[in-house]
């Protein structure tokens, strides 16, 4: 019943007397769905006529709810992967290691969050893939059925769906604890013989936790800010679900950060730039993406430019429109003159910036001056990455190279010894009886 039931509901409908409506659907089963999604779960089990109309809508219901499911475990399994992927890589360092497995991993997901369930009813795709099924390909009333709440499903899991798997560690590590502590003597001494730590690295394994992922936290959040202000334009609960989502994430990641991570290497401030320039972006995509869905005809007609009607559609009750003539309307033109001053501006900065170069270079050769380039290397001489040898070498670390307090310089004058003594011993000890006759006396009787 439910699949023939796709006429539209009669003017007049609900304002009528629900016996007027059921004798209305009784007589038509094709308009089921307009008495039957006003009813509740119980009402409509008591009703023959809503039968196949509940249980279609619960199908609908676990099938959203399972790809929701679907769409959590795949971006784990990302991670994992990526984690996997990024060791068999052998990268020089862990910073860059992370860095690298950030980007794709926000990549992967992004893609299997955001951009599935709006790619799978494009029938470019279909066609590419050699598949074909009924779908939305524009962002009218059906995909906002399907589709949208599938989405916002997603988005609401991925609120408390990354930080299940830390906080079940959190509680089980603290369960350990507990027990192992429940059961010392008065000794301080456990009562099981199986477990005996021997060394205090090994106890202190036992208490330490896991390492926090940085790189896994900020692809986390990169993939909820593009999903949310990719679809935040029709969608409004998207930017308040990425609100939410950042302010958990916060206090998560602070507690456990606090009670339960160990504590993480010095990272560099390469991955937080390299988001910086991911979020550079967004603001493309969020702009690109309010152009297509303002420029759907099923929900936001407008108005043309041109001030010219579009021929209407009959059987579709929608106005048939080019490419062209939908984006030539006047509710997107605010969003259009924004997307070209940010082109505009890009374009200008890099340009003018080549062009002064160049200009500068000219006026440097005719001046024969040296310009700023010496000051900037000068500038940027301690920003350099150098090995420890070369800066020893070139006198940039001052001090001594070693604990060796025999080779202080200082040191070597107050006891009157040489260089050559001072790198062959290393205890203030040695020095007693060097150069003294009490010295050479002990070495007499020595050999």
């Amino acid at each position: 019943v439910i699949v023939d039931a796709s006429m539209p509901c009669p003017a007049g409908f609900f304002e009528q007397d629900q016996a007027y409506q059921l004798e209305l659907v009784t007589n038509n089963l094709d308009l089921s769905h307009c008495y039957c999604s006003t009813l509740g779960a119980t009402e409509q089990w008591n009703i023959n006529q809503c039968h196949d109309h509940l249980v279609t809508t619960g199908k609908a219901t676990a099938t959203s709810y399972g790809a929701g499911f679907i769409v959590v475990f795949m971006n784990t399994s990302f991670t994992w992967l990526m984690d996997h992927a990024g060791a068999f890589e052998k990268h020089q360092s862990l910073d860059h290691m992370e860095t690298s497995n950030m980007v794709r991993v926000f990549l992967l997901k992004f893609i299997n969050t955001g951009c599935l369930v709006l790619l799978y009813g494009q029938k470019w795709l279909q066609n590419l893939v050699g598949i074909s099924f009924d779908d939305a390909t524009d962002f009218n009333v059906e995909w906002y059925a399907t589709g949208g709440t599938s989405l916002m499903i997603v988005m609401f899991m991925n609120v408390f769906a990354p930080h299940g798997g830390s906080f079940v560690k959190y509680l089980r590590q603290r369960a350990k604890i507990r027990r192992l502590e429940r059961n010392l003597t008065e000794d301080k001494e456990t009562k099981d013989s199986q477990k005996v730590w021997y060394t205090q690295e090994e106890l202190n394994d036992f208490y330490r936790g896991p390492s926090f992922r940085l790189h896994y936290r900020y692809s986390q959040v990169l993939v909820t800010i593009y999903v949310c202000w990719m679809y935040a334009i029709s969608m409004p609960l998207m930017p308040l679900f990425g609100a939410v989502s950042c302010y958990v994430s916060y206090w998560v990641d602070k507690f456990l950060f606090c009670n339960f991570y160990r504590t993480p290497p010095m990272y560099s401030d390469d991955m937080g730039k390299r988001c910086t320039t991911l979020l550079g972006y967004l603001i493309f995509l969020h702009l690109g993406m309010s152009l297509w869905i303002m420029g759907g005809e099923e929900i936001f007609q407008g108005e043309p430019l041109s001030g010219e009607d579009y021929p209407v559609d009959v059987r579709k009750g929608i106005r048939s429109t080019t490419l062209q003539e939908k984006l030539l309307k006047k509710h997107l033109l605010p969003i259009e003159l924004t997307i070209a001053v940010l082109v505009a501006a890009i374009c200008l900065s890099n340009v003018s910036s080549t062009f002064l170069k160049r200009v500068c270079g000219c006026l440097r050769c005719l001046t024969c001056s040296k310009g700023l380039k010496l000051k900037n290397l000068k500038n940027n001489m301690n920003t350099v990455q150098v090995d420890y040898s070369s800066a020893r070498d070139r006198e940039i670390i001052k001090g001594l190279s070693s604990y060796n307090i025999l080779q202080n310089p200082k040191y070597q004058e107050a006891f009157a010894i040489t260089p050559e003594f001072a790198v062959n011993h290393n205890r203030v000890t040695s020095i007693r009886g060097y150069n003294t006759k009490e010295g050479d006396l002990c070495l007499q009787q020595t050999f």
